[in-house]
């Protein structure tokens, strides 16, 4: 990227985008689920309890997450359905994805996840998994984006996740 706009983008985050007050954008997002697989992969822990994720977007809000655990290498791969239960307010109420299936492994999930092994911003909760989208936007680095976002919308389709933001500046 040209490095003049690097530093206009740069000095327009330090200003807290004064210098574009009165902005207002409205975003739809498609994520196919290549680039999402991606994206899972690199904000997974090194060494953490789960390795070859892989999530499948389906229609209805559903997603059908394929995993393998880490220190159980004997084990298959075991596949659990999910639904997006609740959508994130910002700053502080999390995207909230239920656990449809296999409801004795939770008992098994909860002991081999603890807080430090999944990445921040994402943690167990019984037939929960809670996602602190603001923590997760800060840990990246996006800390100034939080108070600008004012609608954000997380479905799915089959083979896409589906974002819907509202920005005002």
């Amino acid at each position: 990227m040209d490095p003049r706009l690097i530093g206009i983008i740069d000095r327009l985050r330090a200003s807290g985008f004064a210098e574009v007050k009165g902005a207002r954008a409205a975003l739809s997002i498609p994520v196919s689920e290549p680039i999402l697989n991606e994206l899972i992969t690199a904000a997974l822990p090194a060494g953490g309890p789960l390795r070859d994720l892989h999530v499948r977007p389906q229609a209805g809000n559903r997603l059908a997450l394929r995993a393998r655990a880490s220190r159980l290498e004997f084990l298959p791969p075991m596949t659990i359905a999910l639904q997006i239960e609740g959508q994130p307010q910002l700053p502080d109420t999390p995207l909230v994805v239920r656990i449809l299936s296999m409801p004795g492994l939770l008992s098994v999930a909860g002991s081999m996840l603890s807080p430090g092994s999944l990445p921040p911003g994402i943690r167990l909760e019984r037939d929960r998994v809670l996602v602190d989208v603001r923590q997760l936007l800060e840990a990246k680095g996006f800390a100034e984006v939080v108070p600008l976002i004012g609608r954000l919308q997380v479905s799915s389709e089959e083979g896409r996740l589906l974002i819907e933001v509202d920005i005002q500046v």
